[in-house]
């Protein structure tokens, strides 16, 4: 029932003039006065800061709704669907989304293959629910991929699905209504590489030959790029994701997109991907799992069953209830880091989905539905490296995620000081009797009792209730009987660099950190066992006060050059020359670091020369690829306190 507003009698000119002189006697202000106070128009650049604060707010409240979705589907689907992976009879390595470049399909011969393209069987009511129940809450769809083919219905090119194929149907129109229909939230990829545009001599990798997904974009590529985008933003509702992907735009041509996708869609997100550091959100390497929480951005990993995106008909998935398992674990993983996760499927070309990837999406909403209250609208995992799992928080929980069990039936949370309330299986059918599990305290450690908990096949999660304000002691080296502090580096924290400048700004493993408890101040010798396939490289070991340099001699492998295949991966070609002490741990004495602090407190080993995060493929390469990544096997690290 709509509600109507009171009406009120119009006022004549004296009695709004009355009240006003009312309204400066009352204030103890005269007329001239407040005409003196009335504040003058915002000046242009005043005009763009405010609305430039007023994106940043808008933006920031999108992100925390688009984090709260948590778990998404990626569809890969287009004309390369139809080829199934094969190509005059040959199965096409590499990625089957790609196969116009892997198997070097001329323009001509592609354009045949898009004219029969016709997805009668695609369903997308069907998809949508498969995907609400997998337990995700939004669909990201690939409207353009690499080829320039469209799957919608667009106005500045016929080379798309309604103008080009039998199909004659706007495919994406179909899904964003399924969308709406059963409460999902739509998100669209588009490619900045478009092949079929660029013509019959598109550009090409210097290294391989191959079609390049790192092109430039043209000025008129720009143009037809940015009246797509239009479209998009246009016709097919509220998006709450743009994820673009490879190319090398200028940053001017990024900021334009940027900007026509805000102009109508403020608040969709845009991945990093859009490069030049133009994203709102960054996109991880395929199925990547960062060993720490990343709190600069906000991110999401995109991750597949196989090494493909689209559909390739030669490929096989691990046994069912592994592959459930798998996508659980990942979810579990990333969801504790505080990303997103976008689980990909690739229907066949007649639209239709496999009953492999149909079967495990429905494994995983089974899992999902049972856990849900550890994966969404939870905090980090205030732990470091757990050899067991994984841990998400809420206020006054904690979810303890057992990917490794115990063999002692013994589990322990390292550090926890609060007092445990009492925890339970987050999910009953996992209980033997008694939901609640015995705790004890053994040497600052909280030990939690398994043994009455029956395993879930995929992934079992407790629920730990705290008093307090949550309060952990790093897990850190101590002292031995020697004096020395010893730091395991399997116990090592990887921290990566991560950035938005381009595709290549994910570093995964650029330095690595531990704790350790120092007795009393003082210079402490440094001692590293290590294996490197480098001749040498630079390092820093630092703490909070002070820092040591040194070179570490390798095992006598050298790089000679980086070798980009697909953009999807990456591969060094090495020569090897023989070494005494290849396949085995070097120890070497590399200086004094000075501790001016006592007590628990983090050190780092980092690469000792700059490794910046560049948007152009030629300056990125052109740095030396030894600091591209720490690419060091550390055994132990012993600091040794100086007499």
């Amino acid at each position: 029932m709509r509600s109507r507003l009171p009406k009120f009698p119009k006022l004549s000119k004296q009695v709004v003039l009355t009240s006003l002189i009312s309204a400066f006697v009352l204030t103890g202000c005269n007329p001239q006065q407040i005409n003196a106070e009335t504040p003058k128009p915002l000046s242009q650049a005043q005009t763009q800061l405010y609305e430039s604060s007023q994106q940043q707010k808008q933006t920031k409240q999108a992100i925390a709704k688009w984090q709260a979705m948590r778990f998404g589907l990626f569809i890969h689907f287009g004309a390369y669907a139809d080829l199934a992976g094969v190509w005059q009879g040959k199965e096409i390595e590499k990625l089957g989304e790609q196969i116009q470049r892997h198997a070097d399909i001329s323009q001509e011969d592609y354009q045949e293959v898009v004219k029969k393209f016709n997805p009668s069987n695609f369903d997308a009511d069907a998809i949508v629910l498969l995907a609400k129940q997998a337990g995700m809450r939004y669909i990201v769809l690939t409207t353009k991929h690499h080829d320039g083919f469209a799957m919608f219905d667009t106005k500045h090119t016929d080379f798309d699905i309604v103008d080009y194929t039998p199909y004659k149907k706007d495919l994406l129109k179909e899904l964003s209504e399924a969308t709406k229909r059963h409460g999902l939230k739509l998100g669209l990829y588009y490619s900045t590489p478009d092949w079929h545009f660029n013509g019959p001599n598109p550009e090409r990798n210097p290294t391989d030959g191959k079609i390049s997904v790192f092109s430039k974009v043209s000025k008129a590529n720009e143009d037809f790029q940015v009246a797509q985008l239009e479209e998009l933003m246009t016709n097919y509702g509220d998006i709450v994701e743009v994820f673009f992907d490879m190319g090398e735009p200028t940053l001017a041509q990024s900021k334009r997109f940027r900007d026509v996708v805000k102009k109508y869609q403020p608040n969709a997100l845009i991945n990093g991907r859009l490069m030049n550091n133009q994203g709102d959100f960054l996109t991880m390497p395929d199925n990547h799992v960062p060993d720490s929480p990343i709190t600069d951005y906000p991110w999401e990993t995109p991750g597949t069953f196989y090494h493909t995106w689209g559909y390739k008909s030669w490929v096989k998935g691990l046994p069912l209830e592994e592959q459930v398992s798998v996508q659980v674990r990942k979810l579990s993983d990333i969801a504790s880091m505080g990303g997103n996760f976008l689980l990909n499927i690739g229907p066949k070309g007649d639209g239709s989905i496999l009953a492999y990837e149909k079967d495990v999406l429905v494994g995983v909403g089974k899992w999902v539905d049972k856990n849900r209250e550890a994966i969404f609208e939870t905090g980090l995992n205030p732990f470091l490296k757990l050899d067991w799992g994984q841990v998400s928080t809420k206020e006054g929980a904690l979810y303890l995620h057992i990917h490794n069990w115990p063999a002692d039936n013994q589990l322990t949370l390292p550090g926890l000081e609060n007092s445990v309330q009492q925890v339970t299986p987050l999910s009953y059918s996992y209980s033997n009797g008694n939901n609640k599990l015995l705790v004890k305290r053994k040497n600052g450690d909280t030990i939690i009792d398994l043994s009455g908990v029956k395993k879930d096949l995929n992934l079992t999660i407790l629920k730990l209730d705290y008093s307090g304000d949550l309060s952990i002691v790093p897990r850190h080296s101590k002292t031995d009987e020697n004096g020395v502090i010893s730091l395991v580096g399997e116990q090592a924290t990887k921290e990566g660099k991560f950035g938005k400048q381009s595709y290549r700004s994910m570093l995964k493993d650029f330095s690595r950190s531990w704790y350790v408890d120092v007795p009393k101040v003082g210079s402490y010798q440094v001692n590293i066992s290590y294996k490197m396939r480098y001749k040498d490289k630079d390092f820093i070991f630092v703490n909070a006060s002070n820092e040591l340099a040194f070179k570490l001699k390798g095992q006598g492998q050298k790089v000679e050059k980086l070798q980009s295949f697909d953009g999807n991966e990456q591969k060094l070609t090495v020569n090897k020359v023989v070494s005494k002490s290849a396949g085995d741990f070097v120890q070497s004495s590399v200086g004094v670091l000075n501790f001016t602090e006592t007590g628990i407190q983090k050190v780092i080993l980092k690469q000792g020369q700059v490794f910046e995060l560049k948007a152009s493929t030629k300056e990125f390469k052109a740095q030396d690829q030894r600091y591209r990544a720490m690419n060091i096997d550390i055994e132990s690290i012993e600091l040794i306190p100086e007499k």
